[in-house]
C-alpha cells in the first residue's frame, strides 16, 4: 500500500497527528518546498512532532517521508475517487492537475470503447468517396471545426466551416455531389442543427454527426453517429463546466482519428502535398514581413 493510502486509512492518530495528516493531504503542492520545521509551524505542532509522525508511518524521518510522499503524489494517488471529478473553490494545483487529466482520460476511454472496426471502415469509405468536408457547428464547437478544417486540408480534402445561418441553409440546398457533412453538437438537441440535418438528408448529403448520445434527435439522424461523451453520459456529475473539456477532448480525438484515416488512405499523395506546402511556404510565405 502507498504512503498516501496509509495516511488516508490511518485511524489511531492523536489530535496533533490528525492535524499533520490533514495538512499534508490538503496541501500536497506545498510539501516539496517545506522543511520539517515548516510543517510543524503550519500545523501548530513542532518539528519533533512531525518527525515522530513520519516514523509512525515507517519512515526514518521527514526527508525519507517527503521522498515517498511526493512520489505518491506524482503517480496520481492523492485523489480519493477518480470516477467522479469535480472542481472545488481554490483547489490545490496537485489535485487540479490530476482532475483535468482524469477528465481527459475518462473521455478518451469512453470514446474508444464506443468505436468499432466496422464503423471506422465505413467512415473510411465515406472519406474516400468525398472530396469536400463541410462542418456545421456553433459556439465552442466552432473551434473544434476550424481545427479539423485545417487538418483535413493537409489530408488533401477541401474543408470548410459553416456557422452563419444563411450560409448554412444555402449550402445544404446546393448540390451534394462530393460533399460530406460533419455536424458537431454537445447535446444532440440543437434546434438549428436538427433542421440543417433534415435539409442535408433531403438533399442526399451524407452526414457524420458527433454528439453525446445515439438516442438524441441528431444522433438518430446521422448516417454515421460518433459518440463524444459528457460527464453525465459516463456516470459523472456535470459540474464546474467539466462538460466542456470532456466533450472537447473526445471530439478532438474523433476528428484527429478521421484526419488520420483520410491521410493514410492517400498517404503518398498527401506526403507530396505537404512537402510542396512546406517548401513553398518556407521559400515565399513564412519569412515574409508585412508591408509597412
Amino acid at each position: 500500500m502507498s504512503l498516501i493510502n496509509d495516511l488516508k486509512n490511518a485511524s489511531q492518530l492523536t489530535d496533533r497527528e490528525n492535524d499533520i495528516r490533514n495538512y499534508l493531504l490538503n496541501h500536497p503542492e506545498h510539501i516539496a518546498n517545506m522543511s520539517c520545521r515548516d510543517i510543524g509551524e503550519a500545523t501548530y505542532t513542532s518539528a519533533s512532532s512531525v518527525t515522530r509522525f513520519c516514523q509512525k508511518f515507517g519512515c526514518k524521518g521527514y526527508p525519507d517521508f517527503k521522498v515517498r510522499f511526493l512520489s505518491d503524489v506524482k503517480s496520481g494517488q492523492i485523489l480519493d475517487d477518480h470516477s467522479s471529478v469535480q472542481i472545488s473553490e481554490r483547489e490545490n494545483m496537485v489535485t487540479l492537475l490530476q482532475k483535468v487529466g482524469d477528465v481527459q482520460n475518462h473521455a478518451l476511454e469512453a470514446t474508444r470503447k464506443a468505436l468499432s472496426l466496422s464503423q471506422l471502415l465505413r467512415i473510411q469509405k465515406l472519406l474516400e468517396q468525398h472530396s469536400y468536408i463541410d462542418f456545421y457547428a456553433y459556439d465552442t464547437n466552432l473551434h473544434l471545426a476550424r481545427y479539423a478544417t485545417s487538418q483535413f486540408f493537409h489530408a488533401g480534402k477541401i474543408a470548410a466551416v459553416y456557422s452563419e445561418t444563411d450560409i448554412q441553409v444555402l449550402n445544404t440546398l446546393i448540390g451534394s455531389k462530393g460533399h460530406l457533412a460533419v455536424l458537431i453538437s454537445h447535446t444532440g438537441e440543437n434546434f438549428k442543427l436538427i433542421e440543417l440535418a433534415r435539409l442535408l438528408r433531403r438533399n442526399g448529403t451524407k452526414t457524420i454527426i458527433i454528439t453525446s448520445g445515439k438516442e438524441t434527435t441528431l444522433g438518430k439522424m446521422a448516417d454515421e453517429f460518433l459518440y463524444a461523451p459528457r460527464p453525465d453520459t459516463i456516470g459523472e456529475v456535470e459540474t464546474d463546466k467539466l462538460s466542456i473539456p470532456t466533450f472537447f477532448t473526445a471530439t478532438k480525438y474523433l476528428l484527429d482519428l478521421m484526419f488520420s484515416i483520410a491521410f493514410s488512405a492517400q498517404y503518398a499523395e498527401n506526403m507530396s502535398l505537404n512537402h510542396r506546402y512546406d517548401t513553398i511556404g518556407a521559400a515565399t510565405f513564412w519569412g515574409l514581413n508585412e508591408p509597412r
